[in-house]
Parts: structure tokens; sequence; C-alpha cells
């Protein structure tokens, strides 16, 4: 049977989905026309050529070398919103403990040996904090995570400001639906809160979003939260505004070392996806993603090539991934002459990915001629 590698401990019920047509190899495969990956760092891992398509059972692929499995022909999968939800609820209680010392004050409650009850009332007042309700949160992206907790604060009573370059006018409309405005620029956003939430990917673009400069346009006191990336933030420059004051606090699910001891930055173990339930629906929507492109040649969610998809319309199909753009009258000219053409899909995008129906199975000749298509990866199924 064929085999799906995962070289991660992912939840089980991905077997619910790959059960019957796939087996999954925790230890080794030689031969696996998946793998399925949580945090491995696959930099530095060479793939089998049996390889067809990897499946990241989370958001970010950092960890993967998507244009140099693009190359190869490797479809890399992500899974969207799948842990929005877990996500979502912890920037909701970081919100709660930026804006109140609570953490300290547990703490100290904590190192409390005897009277009790007279030293908490005693020392409480060392731990006084603000209520968030009334309070502006910037929310900066409003993609499955922003979204939910930009709505959440609205309907706690925040006044949430939102800014998105990629927001379609429906989306827009759906957020002020939720009591969310959506500013015009992010200067205009960061300018006017008290609590500012990152939910932006991690580019060369967005790399040390906070920073220095960025800082000196916020108000004094704002309290920053990073449950997305701990790129978007420059630690040199998060820890002078800490210490100036400027920062009221800064809670990041991205400890480092650097971060760590510091009054008033609060370091969480990267626990932002870290329940059961997003475990389940990450590693369920990356195995039916998988095995969706091996058996159908569809693809959903990829990172480094377009969807496509085409309902069966004939016996045999054919797979096509190309580096660039490739799909153009040269390239159906070419099919054309591996049989009759019955429907087809071709969606370009940095790189190209095609499906082609025919009307009879491919025989020996046939498949010669796919192996001459001069693409990155082609590939039949029948």
């Amino acid at each position: 049977m064929k085999e799906i590698l995962a070289l991660n401990k992912v939840s089980p019920l991905v077997n619910d989905v790959i059960k019957g047509k796939f087996v999954l190899k925790t230890d080794a495969s030689e031969a696996p026309e998946g793998i399925i990956v949580r945090s491995f760092d696959m930099h530095s891992y060479e793939p089998a050529e049996s390889v067809l398509c990897v499946g990241r059972a989370g958001a970010g692929v950092n960890n993967i070398p998507i244009d140099k499995y693009a190359e190869k022909g490797i479809v890399v999968f992500n899974t969207p919103g799948a842990n929005a939800n877990a996500v979502a609820e912890l920037v909701l209680a970081s919100l709660f403990l930026s804006g109140r010392k609570i953490i300290a004050g547990v703490n100290w409650a904590q190192g409390l040996k005897t009277d009790v009850a007279a030293s908490v009332e005693k020392g409480k007042g060392a731990f006084v904090g603000g209520e968030i309700i009334g309070k502006t949160l910037a929310v900066y992206g409003l993609g499955a995570i922003g979204k939910l907790v930009a709505c959440a604060a609205a309907a706690i009573g925040m006044k949430v400001i939102g800014y998105d370059p990629f927001l379609s006018e429906d989306k827009i409309w759906n957020l002020g639906r939720c009591g969310v405005l959506v500013g015009k620029s992010i200067e205009d956003m960061i300018s006017k809160c008290d609590f500012l939430t990152l939910h932006a990917p991690y580019n060369e673009s967005t790399k040390h979003f906070i920073n220095k400069e960025r800082l000196a346009t916020m108000k004094d006191g704002v309290n920053i939260i990073n449950c997305a990336r701990g790129e978007l933030v420059s630690n040199a420059d998060i820890k002078e505004a800490v210490a100036s004051g400027k920062v009221n606090r800064y809670v990041t699910d991205f400890p480092v070392e650097e971060l760590l001891g510091i009054e008033n930055i609060i370091t969480i173990p990267h626990l932002g996806a870290s329940t059961p339930e997003a475990e389940d629906n990450c590693a369920v929507m990356a195995g039916q993603q998988m095995v969706d492109f091996i058996e159908n040649g569809t693809i959903t969610n990829s990172v480094n090539f377009p969807a496509v998809s085409l309902a069966k319309s004939g016996k045999a199909r054919l797979v096509i991934l190309c580096g660039g753009d490739c799909c153009d009258e040269k390239l159906l000219e070419k099919v054309g002459k591996v049989g009759k053409i019955t429907g087809y899909e071709c969606k370009k995008g940095k790189n190209t990915a095609a499906l082609f129906d025919f009307a009879e199975k491919l025989d020996e000749k046939a498949l010669e001629t796919v192996s001459k298509l001069g693409c990155v990866k082609a590939r039949v199924i029948q």
C-alpha cells in the first residue's frame, strides 16, 4: 500500500482520512508519496524521489524550503484556519495578561509562606492593572485568526481597528457587522491603539515590523501581543521600549534567551496551536489535501503552486507542474499529442499547475509522450 511519512507526531485522526488508501509511517519510509510535518526543519532534509507533496499541519511554512520544493515539483500545503480558534483564544488571554499584572501577582502569591490572607491584602496594591474594556485594540492582519480576535474583542467592549492590505469589500463589510473598523493605513491604526496584536505572515517585508521607528509613533504605555511569528518584532528594540516604559507589556508566544527574566515581558512557551482540537483539525485538513492531490491532482491551500481542480471527465488524468508561467498554447499543443482531451484546467501563479483529462486510458506510447513534455513534473492518474 502507498505510504505517507510523518516527520513529527501528528493527531491519530489523520488515519481516518487516509485509511484504506495509504499507510502512515512514523519511523521511516523508502518511497513515501507524501510527507506530513509540523515543526520538523526540512531545510536540510532531502525528500525521496517518490514524494509528490508535503502537508504542513499548521499555517506557517518557515520550516519548509517551498521554492526549492517547487523546483522539484513537490507541492507544499498548509492548513490555514485549522488552528485559528486555539491561537485566537491565547491572544484573548494575552490581552488580560498584558492589561493587568496577573503573572507577576500569581508568582508573588505562590511565594507567600505564612499569614497569607493578611499578606495578600497588604501587598496586592503592587499588582494593580487596568481594564481592557473601552480601550483601543489594533489588529494587524485580518485573516482567520485576526478576524476571530477582532470580533471577540469588539464583543467584550473594546474599540477595535484592523488593517490588512488584502481584504475584499465583503470581508470589510462582515467585520463592520462585528463592530470592527478597518483602518486605511498601518500608521493610522497603530498611532491610536492601547493594545496591538500581530497576525501577519513572516517574510522580508514584515521582518521586524515592530522596531524602534514604529514604536516611536505609538502611544506611551502601549501593550503589544505577538502570537504570529517571533521575527515580526525586533527583540533589541522591544526590550529597550519596555525598559523605558514606552511599552507597558510585551507578550510573545516565541521565547528566546534574550527575552527571558525581563520584567513586563511575558514569554509563553509557543502554546498558540497547542490544543488537542487544533492538532486534530490541522492533521485532518493536511491529510485530506494530500490524499486529494495524490489521487486526483487537486491542489488546495498550496503555498508554492496555484489552486487547481477539475471534475473527472475521462479515463485518465495528466497532472502537470511547471516552474514559472508555462500555461500557454504550446503546452496545450504538446498535451494534445498525448490523447483526446475531454477537459482541462490550467492555473498560473509564480508557478503553473494544470490538470488534463483524456477520453481513454493512456498506452505506453502516450506515456512516453508525457515523459517528454519538459515540465518540472508530469504524472498520470488512471
